[in-house]
């Protein structure tokens, strides 16, 4: 008998232990190394970013139209230099998310100086980005700064893992709406303010720093004016997949006549490469 029991108890370790080896271990994605976007069929680029790791897998460079942006890590802070030499923006973090960007501009009246022009503080509700504020800063012209009050600047409201509606008080909203696809976790889409179709910040690697992704990639977005019924725009977003990679996003936008303005359609297509080996 205790032959018996000992022979099952063998059995079943060997069983639990082949289980532990053959868990599928799920692949890390490449990381997005350039992004290129072209308005309505025009073979030159409305926007191009490309973008260079360092050695820990960060963002150590980032070069656009604008020039090249290098990134510097000191403790809680990233510095972003261009290729002059001049010191242009700051991000401060805490814990893994950006609560603080600073853009740094010259005095006019003292050009020796330098100075934060614009502040941008990020508040969280656990880890979905919740809302900005915006503070200006100005140069006195006999000397000192000026700093005005914050100015609620985003609101985010999230359902299901999504930002459905984003608020720029007081003057208009994007409503968002998914789909069932899955946001891939390489890919840094991030919902914005007015929703413009060529922004940097649209699909940049430094959106993983603001708290969670969307779980889905959007379908359609329709913008308002706050207060009215109406949209002013409408937005359609298709996507080319390669595996687990999305090589191509499509913007369809259709601005709507409001009050006289004209009206219009764009499309965008962006395309995307992966080509830095995760670890």
């Amino acid at each position: 008998m205790k032959k018996s029991v000992c022979l099952m108890l063998m059995l079943l370790i060997g069983l639990v232990s082949c289980g532990d080896d053959d868990k599928p271990s799920i692949p890390k994605l490449n990381k997005l190394t350039k992004i290129t976007c072209k308005k309505n069929g025009v073979d030159f680029p409305e926007y191009s970013l490309d973008i260079t790791y360092n050695q820990d897998g960060n963002v150590s460079k980032m070069t656009t139209s604008k020039g090249t942006f290098n990134l510097i890590y000191t403790d809680n802070k990233i510095s972003m230099i261009n290729a002059s030499n001049v010191h242009t923006e700051d991000y401060q973090i805490n814990g893994n998310v950006i609560v603080k960007r600073q853009e740094w501009a010259v005095n006019e009246y003292t050009p020796s100086e330098v100075y934060v022009k614009n502040e941008y503080r990020y508040k969280y509700d656990r880890n979905n980005l919740a809302e900005t504020d915006w503070v200006i800063q100005r140069p006195l012209e006999d000397g000192g700064y000026k700093t005005d009050k914050p100015i609620a600047l985003d609101n985010y409201t999230w359902s299901g893992g999504n930002v459905t509606v984003y608020q720029y008080p007081p003057l208009y909203e994007v409503n968002y709406t998914y789909g069932s696809q899955l946001c891939p976790a390489n890919f840094p889409f991030r919902a914005l303010s007015t929703l413009k179709p060529v922004a940097p910040d649209l699909v940049n690697p430094l959106n993983s720093l603001y708290g969670a992704f969307n779980r889905n990639l959007p379908e359609s977005a329709s913008r308002y004016q706050l207060g009215e019924s109406k949209s002013n725009a409408e937005y359609t977003f298709r996507y080319q997949t390669v595996g687990d990679y999305i090589t191509s996003m499509i913007i369809t936008e259709e601005i709507k006549s409001v009050e006289g303005s004209e009206a219009g359609q764009n499309t965008y297509e962006y395309s995307f490469t992966y080509n830095y080996e995760t670890n």
